[in-house]
């Protein structure tokens, strides 16, 4: 395959493929089902990115979405395969910026999405995208225990939830820092079709995290306060409401801060916290439970290792 010079913005086609290889569904429609079993592995799960594109780049492989940005809307509104600046692509008409929504299919490894062996953006995790530079914020200054809601830089924070972030938000194009065949993207984001919703982000274009369980944030190790990312537990903290330590019974994954920023896996007295990573496996492994890489339930109330997630580390 030919490097890429874009005469064009590229960005990952995630409405039309959902969160699970399925149609993302409309705007308040839960999943149906996965196409993956739970804890075997990455192999058929959302981040299992492995398939190779056809000769003519119509189908297979990644599908990317082009806009060409000195076209009209209505020029290349059929199906019939096209080529700009020596790209096949595949008109659909949809005119989003200041021309069509167009795709293409570029092969791609199982891994490289979001890690590559060389040349990688960052030597942590080989990690293989940009780093979004938005601040990251809740819209709460605290929570009712008094625990004070974090703020986190994407481009700065070492937790892994910046990792997570760099696909899973909607400030950067989840295509944004792939290489593969010699060959880079930098990419726009993705405007969603009209009906459907990006289900797969969790914060806002501005950095924005309301809605969405708290991370970067200190967790009470053995009912006892946590300092974390700059913030310490509320002194309203009830520790009965606690799993005392999650990560040694419940397969919960806690991280520390050594209080200058950097952060490493484990649970530590007084500087323990949770991230992204500590209710999802983003591999598939052996802790996950649930269709949506969750290592427990989504549904139920067994408080078992493996029963309800939210009981993994609650206890209510």
């Amino acid at each position: 395959m030919k490097s890429f010079k874009f005469a064009m913005a590229t960005g990952l086609m995630v409405a039309a493929v959902g969160v699970w290889g399925q149609t993302s569904p409309v705007v308040g429609t839960p999943w149906t089902g996965s196409n993956y079993t739970p804890g075997a592995g990455i192999t058929g799960t959302a981040h299992d990115f492995s398939s190779a594109a056809n000769a003519g780049h119509t189908s297979g492989g990644q599908t990317v979405l082009l806009w060409a940005g000195t076209l009209t809307a209505g020029v290349y509104a059929s199906t019939t395969d096209k080529s700009v600046t020596g790209i096949p692509y595949t008109g659909v008409g949809n005119g989003t910026g200041a021309g069509p929504q167009l795709t293409t299919h570029i092969t791609i490894g199982q891994c490289t999405k979001c890690h590559t062996p060389h040349q990688a953006k960052s030597t942590n995790l080989l990690w293989n995208h940009t780093l979004s530079t938005n601040t990251y914020q809740w819209d709460q200054p605290a929570t009712t225990a008094g625990t004070v809601y974090p703020k986190f830089v994407g481009t700065t924070y070492k937790g892994p939830t910046t990792k997570c972030l760099s696909c899973h938000d909607g400030s950067i194009a989840s295509t944004d820092g792939v290489w593969f065949n010699r060959a880079f993207i930098s990419g726009t984001i993705h405007a969603p079709t009209p009906g459907q919703t990006d289900s797969h982000d969790v914060a806002s274009a501005t950095g924005s995290m309301v809605g969405t369980h708290p991370v970067a944030m200190p967790y009470p190790l053995n009912g006892l306060a946590s300092t974390y990312n700059f913030t310490t537990n509320g002194s309203m903290i009830n520790p009965g409401e606690w799993v005392a330590d999650p990560s040694q019974t419940n397969n919960i994954r806690l991280f520390n801060d050594d209080g200058t920023g950097n952060v490493t896996a484990g649970s530590v007295a007084g500087k323990s916290g949770i991230e992204c990573t500590s209710c999802h496996d983003v591999h598939n492994g052996s802790r996950v439970k649930d269709d949506f890489l969750l290592t427990g339930q989504i549904s139920g109330s067994s408080k078992a290792s493996g029963g309800y997630i939210c009981q993994q580390c609650h206890n209510k």
